[in-house]
């Protein structure tokens, strides 16, 4: 195995390489001397055509914190699925960790400390990756050797998560709606909490965010304690309670390639257009008839 730092810096969203730094060949530092050939004085440019957007505006990768504004839910079930499984590996298996296209497949179908149960395929999770990509909260490690791409989340940086809040936000992705008793249970090989009332406050604190990661579901509905829901993406609260006879199973939504709706938007066209044409025939032979 591989033997390389795999933590991200708080500041990159690219992909590591084991070996390497960052392959910085594209991005010049503005404090070397490369930097100052390609970045003049501003003094020097004329008025008119001086850039009135910042350098981060800019910037292929986006702005991090832009990244992470979006509206809620930020995340589709999917790449909250995928998300929690990095989540959970890292810490429960982390000498198989990062993890493969397939190993990564496996984890969102497990059948255990699921829920709902999955079937996705591995187009299904390359397209979440991807979008966890674009959230910057997912990396593509390639390493040395290795003949398959893997992947390694980042949640805990861009996020800004402690472990005991990184531990619940994991479970809460991967199986819906829990009371603090039953997270403190599921978490224990995330986090070792000391009650209840410990989980509860970390809830609190996420809770109590500017931008909130948890929130509450009151008691009711045949519930009697209340219960916690993650805030980062899709969650489905009419979950069955665990070990009851009904096992639910997310299916995902049907792909619609493009040649496809193109295909059914000429075939409406000419359906419409043969319409036309009977509407007016029609009209012509009411004016004959008449």
């Amino acid at each position: 195995m591989v033997d390389f730092d795999y933590s991200p810096t708080p500041s990159s969203g690219d992909d590591y390489k084991p070996g390497s730094s960052l392959d910085n060949s594209n991005r010049l530092d503005p404090c070397s001397p490369e930097g100052e050939q390609q970045f003049p004085d501003p003094s020097t440019i004329p008025a008119d055509s001086q850039p009135t957007e910042s350098l981060h505006s800019e910037s292929s990768d986006g702005d991090e914190s832009e990244a992470l504004d979006e509206n809620s839910p930020r995340l589709t079930f999917e790449e909250a699925r995928v998300l929690g499984c990095l989540m959970e590996k890292a810490r429960t298996t982390p000498d198989a960790y990062p993890l493969s296209l397939n190993s990564l497949t496996n984890a969102c179908n497990q059948k255990t400390s699921r829920l709902p149960v999955t079937d996705l395929d591995d187009d299904d999770v390359m397209e979440a990756v991807e979008g966890l990509r674009e959230k910057r909260l997912v990396h593509r490690v390639d390493q040395a050797g290795a003949r398959t791409v893997k992947f390694q989340h980042r949640a805990e940086d861009s996020l800004e998560l402690q472990k005991d809040e990184a531990a619940l936000i994991c479970v809460l992705l991967l199986r819906g709606p829990q009371t603090p008793g039953e997270l403190r249970t599921r978490t224990e090989r995330l986090y070792g909490f000391g009650s209840p009332a410990e989980v509860e406050e970390v809830l609190q604190d996420l809770m109590g965010r500017t931008e909130p990661l948890v929130q509450v579901i009151p008691a009711g509905h045949g519930r009697k304690e209340a219960r916690y829901q993650q805030l980062l993406g899709e969650c489905l609260v009419d979950l069955p309670d665990v070990g009851s006879a009904t096992t639910q199973v997310y299916q995902s939504s049907p792909k619609v390639s493009l040649d496809r709706v193109e295909a059914l938007e000429t075939r409406v066209s000419e359906l419409e257009n043969k319409l036309a044409s009977l509407n007016e025939e029609f009209s012509q032979l009411r004016e004959l008839l008449d």
